[in-house]
């Protein structure tokens, strides 16, 4: 991941993610309130911009199993070192540091993909199973993107550190998911709203660090290492504004999609309740068998 491509993979992978689920929970957030239902919390959710047959199917799942798939291959390949010693005539084999930690962290993620495909198609796992395995993912991305920075200039801490806030506080918002007994839209948007903010943070690393505009920051010599620091915690900010500008914004198109198509997304959205593992009681409930007060 030292380069600028492999900020972007990631960071792309993290904004698609983030957006998808910031209008997804809006989505579902509307048809709830249309239908006086209560909402509920998935990691995934069902892609109503398809078919009634291709919504039916994990779409989320796959494509989180292809990309880190795809990540994982690209870390292991780029990581793979030959050393050959002239004296002995011998070569031996190694692995980079830097690309075992971003193999790790795409293996986590292959693992939600892995356990979505299985709450899909029904297999017998705890409820919110998802967000558990999804909550420590990305506790295992913060702790390793913590210790990435360690040994290294303090301008290219401050980055890494900032990087695990963002992931540590999507961790925090999944752990809400789970705990809340009434559940609420707020966590699950503020989950969707850090996985963006991460997500455009790698962006800014990679330009940062990398960047095929100007001379890599390793390579400059920073006359103000104090002015540098402090814009860099400004652009934080400023991407935190304009994600919370996203969330509203998408806001607008799922309000009206869901006024729009109203009774082919509510068949979409209760029509598989078996594969979000509610039990009994919220069932009833979201099939209209209950009264909600």
């Amino acid at each position: 991941m030292g380069s600028l491509p492999g900020h972007v993979v990631p960071g792309t992978i993290f904004l698609l993610i983030g957006l998808w689920w910031i209008y997804s929970t809006w989505l579902r957030y509307f048809i709830c309130r249309q239908r006086r239902k209560p909402f509920y919390v998935t990691s995934a959710f069902p892609c109503h911009c398809c078919s009634p047959l291709v919504a039916r199917l994990p779409i989320e799942a796959f494509f989180v199993i292809f990309g880190t798939t795809v990540g994982i291959l690209i870390e292991l390949i780029a990581g793979f070192n030959r050393t050959y010693d002239p004296v002995t005539h011998q070569s031996s084999f190694n692995e980079g540091a830097n690309n075992l930690q971003h193999f790790a962290m795409y293996f986590m993620f292959l693992i939600v993909g892995i356990v979505e495909l299985l709450l899909h198609y029904n297999f017998p796992l705890p409820k919110h199973f998802d967000i558990v395995t999804g909550c420590l993912a990305f506790s295992s991305e913060a702790f390793l993107f913590y210790f990435h920075g360690h040994a290294r200039d303090p301008i290219e801490v401050q980055i890494h550190v900032f990087l695990a806030m963002a992931i540590g506080s999507t961790v925090i918002c999944g752990i809400f998911e789970i705990i809340q007994q009434e559940k609420q839209v707020y966590a699950t948007l503020m989950r969707a709203y850090f996985t963006v903010l991460q997500g455009a943070w790698f962006y800014t690393t990679g330009f940062f660090l990398y960047s095929p505009f100007h001379a890599y920051y390793q390579q400059s010599t920073d006359p103000d290492v104090h002015r540098t620091s402090m814009l860099l915690a400004y652009y934080f900010v400023l991407e935190m504004a304009i994600t919370l500008f996203v969330v509203l914004i998408l806001s607008i198109p799922a309000y009206f999609v869901s006024k729009r198509q109203h009774h082919t997304i509510d068949f979409m959205e209760y029509g598989q309740l078996s594969m979000v593992n509610h039990d009994d009681e919220e069932v009833e409930k979201l099939n209209g068998t209950i009264d909600i007060q």
